[in-house]
């Protein structure tokens, strides 16, 4: 073979060991948090790695960009139809819309939301995640948006094959759905004796009784999750979400406002970034509030300057900006 012939060659191999590296560098950003490098990356690399779509649409999202993150999925979707993570995906962007959307579209953007769930189910059987979730969706959408609680059970039934635990957690979510006090006071004393040193199942009850608008036996539960020792990724996310909660809630309540604050400091501290927990500016944002109401105008001020330098979120920009002006006024 002539020499020359190598030297396409050699750049083809050249050419994908760099896209290569430099989808691993995009990845690498992207879970440290580093959401705008990790873009910058992921815009300028070849590749047809399913990771780099996901990962573009999930920083749209948080970019409030949803359409844009819609086609990144859309189209990974067409290029990988039996992909479960892209059908999750596609039901988080979409779950974003229907938020925003018109009571003319909602429905739309509803009946595409449990298409989705429903394909990653059918795709991924063994994923308690997906499965949890779409047995939320039963039970938080109305029936005429596919609520259905009869079908919550049914794959209640089916999680209770692949995690036990993660069955116990949607029970608790249905029977406090029924207001069945009874049958919920029994899962959750049968839950408890196998499972009760787990950050997440407080943090399921803080968020089971916040709907119902308990929110200081919300707060009792949070606590319990947020004080215990966490070492896997799951417990981990569960104290920390429950950090967060509790901060939230104390400005629901308009009081604990010193504990809401240590709890969001401690978030602050300690929380590894990850796309599916609060950012950090939000976490500022949350700290400003609090900071506001107990009259600390200055660290107020301070942090509503770090959102807005911070921020991914257009909107949050726009609320810290309007706090900042009437703080200022």
């Amino acid at each position: 073979m002539k020499t020359s012939h190598l030297i396409p060659l050699a750049m083809l191999m050249f050419s994908a060991l760099t896209n290569a590296t430099s989808l691993e560098q995009g990845q690498t950003e992207f879970d440290n948090g580093n959401y705008r490098l990790a873009q910058s990356i992921l815009q300028e690399t070849k590749s047809s790695d399913v990771r780099k779509p996901l990962m573009l649409a999930r920083i749209a999202l948080k970019s409030d960009q949803p359409d844009v993150a819609l086609q990144h999925i859309e189209n990974a979707i067409q290029s990988e139809p039996k992909n479960a993570e892209l059908y999750f995906c596609h039901a988080e962007v979409v779950a974003v819309l229907a938020e925003k959307a018109s009571i003319f579209k909602i429905s739309g953007y509803i009946k595409k939301l449990k298409r989705s769930f429903l394909r990653a189910v059918e795709l991924a059987p063994d994923n308690a995640n997906y499965r949890s979730a779409l047995i939320k969706f039963y039970l938080n959408a109305p029936a005429m948006f596919g609520g259905d609680e009869q079908e919550a059970i049914k794959h209640i039934k089916q999680l209770e094959k692949i995690d036990p635990f993660a069955a116990h957690l949607a029970r608790l979510h249905l029977y406090a759905k029924l207001d069945d006090k009874a049958a919920f006071a029994h899962s959750l004393e049968t839950v408890s004796k196998d499972f009760g040193t787990e950050p997440e199942l407080y943090y399921t009850l803080g968020i089971v009784y916040q709907e119902q608008k308990e929110l200081e036996p919300a707060l009792h539960q949070l606590r319990k999750a947020a004080r215990m020792e966490a070492t896997t990724p799951e417990q981990k996310k569960a104290k920390y979400r429950s950090l967060v909660l509790i901060g939230t809630i104390s400005q629901q309540l308009a009081r604990h406002h010193n504990e809401g604050a240590a709890a969001l400091r401690q978030y602050l501290e300690e929380a590894t970034p990850s796309y599916d927990m609060p950012d950090k500016s939000q976490i500022k944002f949350q700290l400003a509030t609090i900071a506001k109401a107990q009259n600390q105008v200055a660290t107020a001020q301070q942090l509503l300057q770090e959102v807005i330098a911070e921020a991914l979120s257009k909107a949050l920009k726009k609320k810290a900006q309007s706090a900042l002006g009437k703080l200022a006024s």
